[in-house]
């Protein structure tokens, strides 16, 4: 057909609708975007205005061939939805007309008017079409419509080998947000990073119980990666799932009493007090857990019942008092005052470890408190001035600056003068990945002690630039870390350096086995378990760096 005037081409239209015949109207039709916006208008309201049999075809074609129209003419869809909700049996018998050009809008449609009545005919595309593009026309439709009935056999679909199509049927299942669906959704966890990350997102969206329940379950996971981000989406939930959490507690396995504990702290609602408190009253025998009660506490404020920390400086594991002492710092009173003075006032051992403990984590405002015993004011300033790491003696002395202790502050400033020539010696630098601001506190205290530089990181995300640059001579990761886990870490650093250039050692919680040989194939030269001691730190790193 050659080019077509206006006149002709609105004479054209008016004669194919008098004579029904939609065949040449689709091709007059194909020659609508050279005319201009009035007359493209006037042929709309033709096709409008037409018997529906007619004119739901040729408006879908329209806007399926030419969907910019919509920017020019914003209730085009409008006017098409009328019809079809008009007319059903119209739209129907095209939607199963598998020779329609516009056949995959049509299906779009379905999904965005909500058409019940479509729901039968889309599964029945579903259940006998191979094209994978109107497969997943179909699926986010089917989604749409919302039918809890269609979650079988969408859920078919997440086996598939097509990308698309795969997250289409994820999608759709979140839509669907049955508890059939959410199951069907967690059972195809743990094959490709991307899908668990959707899927995980379609917990968050969906909050069912169901999908509590299942973010619930990522704590337990054999795969680093859904165990970090299904604790990032239950801290997002926020205060609503301290009840699945608490119930939790009350489970043997430790890998989850820590993990629901570090969301706990993460979500920071005091409402989850009294659940730790009585984990902590049982005393779990695992010092990993006991650290990571005492670590959460010290994230939250207790308004009673603060004298449970004091137990935490009795444990025998270094990291645990550090936490207890650090939560102690956070929710200081006068019951806990008292109780730590008498500690102090006994002048032994465990005394010693105190004065100790309090600088390695920087307790402030105990710190401050303490000073009027001469035990602990003896003690405390030899310990900074003999043995403490030159950040942690800058913070006490700015705090006693900052307090009006003028001639203590200027003491430990001398003492640092004097020193500088030997804490400026060459050290090998290690650097320390953790997501635990306590965690770190200690590796800095302890590299200190073993005579390395420590570097410390609290965001995996961007360490390994870092350690380009840097070129540690060791590296210390946790795993369970939110973003990235060290077994990502280790991956990227291993692209970069070789084993022997630059060891890894992961330090953690965990121990499933399944992390342990994802860690060795990532490029981990040694795991090491918490809770560590600076010997084992040390003998650790001796290994590989003599």
């Amino acid at each position: 057909m050659a080019k077509i005037k206006p006149a002709a081409f609105i004479t054209e239209i008016k004669n194919n609708i008098a004579e029904k015949d939609a065949v040449k109207a689709n091709i007059v039709l194909s020659y609508i975007a050279e005319m201009d916006l009035a007359v493209q208008k006037e042929a709309l309201d033709l096709f409008w205005q037409s018997p529906p049999e007619f004119a739901i075809p040729l408006l879908a074609a329209v806007l399926d061939k030419f969907p910019y129209l919509s920017n020019s003419f914003p209730d085009l869809k409008e006017r098409l939805v009328a019809r079809i909700l008009e007319a059903p049996a119209v739209y129907m018998e095209l939607l199963q007309d598998a020779k329609s050009d516009s056949r995959e809008y049509l299906i779009e449609l379905a999904g965005e008017i909500g058409l019940d009545d479509a729901y039968h005919i889309l599964m029945a595309i579903l259940i006998n079409e191979e094209d994978h593009d109107l497969l997943e026309k179909v699926v986010i439709a089917l989604g749409e419509i919302g039918d809890s009935g269609a979650a079988a056999n969408i859920a078919e679909l997440l086996y598939t080998d097509n990308d698309d199509l795969v997250l289409a049927a994820v999608k759709a299942l979140g839509q669907l947000g049955s508890a059939a669906a959410i199951h069907r959704l967690y059972e195809r966890l743990g094959h490709k990073q991307e899908l668990d990350f959707a899927i995980l997102d379609v917990f968050l969206k969906v909050q069912s119980q169901e999908a509590i329940k299942k973010l619930n379950n990522t704590l337990t996971s054999h795969h680093a990666h859904i165990r970090s981000v299904g604790k990032e989406k239950l801290i997002a939930l926020g205060s609503k799932v301290l009840p699945v959490l608490a119930d939790n507690l009350l489970q043997g396995d430790p890998d989850l009493l820590i993990h629901s504990l570090n969301v706990m702290g993460d979500i920071g609602d005091e409402g989850a007090i009294p659940a730790v408190k009585k984990l902590i009253h049982n005393q779990p025998r695992d010092g990993n857990v006991r650290f990571a009660a005492y670590e959460t506490l010290g994230r939250l404020s207790l308004t009673k019942g603060a004298y449970v920390l004091a137990t935490g400086l009795h444990d025998a594991v270094d990291n645990v008092r550090s936490a207890a002492a650090t939560a102690i710092n956070h929710n200081y009173n006068e019951v806990l005052a008292a109780g730590l003075k008498n500690m102090v006032r006994v002048e032994d051992d465990e005394a010693l470890d105190l004065v100790r403990t309090i600088i390695s984590t920087q307790s402030g405002t105990i710190f401050l408190d303490l000073l009027e015993i001469d035990f602990f004011r003896q003690h405390a300033f030899a310990y900074l001035v003999e043995r403490a790491q030159a950040e942690n003696r800058d913070y006490f002395i700015s705090l006693l600056k900052d307090n009006g202790f003028e001639k203590e502050a200027t003491e430990l400033s001398g003492d640092k003068e004097e020193n500088t020539e030997i804490v400026e010696t060459a050290k090998k630098r290690v650097v320390a990945i953790d997501d635990s601001k306590m965690i770190l506190g200690i590796y800095r205290s302890m590299l200190h002690a073993l005579g390395y530089e420590p570097f410390i990181f609290q965001k995996p995300e961007a360490v390994v630039e870092e350690i380009r640059k840097l070129k540690p001579d060791a590296v210390l990761t946790d795993l369970n870390m939110p973003g990235i886990t060290g077994i990502e870490v280790t991956r990227r650093i291993r692209q970069l350096f070789s084993k022997e250039e630059m060891p890894v050692l992961m330090v953690t919680t965990q121990n499933k086995n399944q992390d342990s040989e994802a860690a060795k194939a990532a490029g981990v030269n040694e795991i090491l378990h918490k809770p560590f001691t600076k010997e084992v730190i040390g003998e650790a790193l001796a290994r590989y760096l003599g």
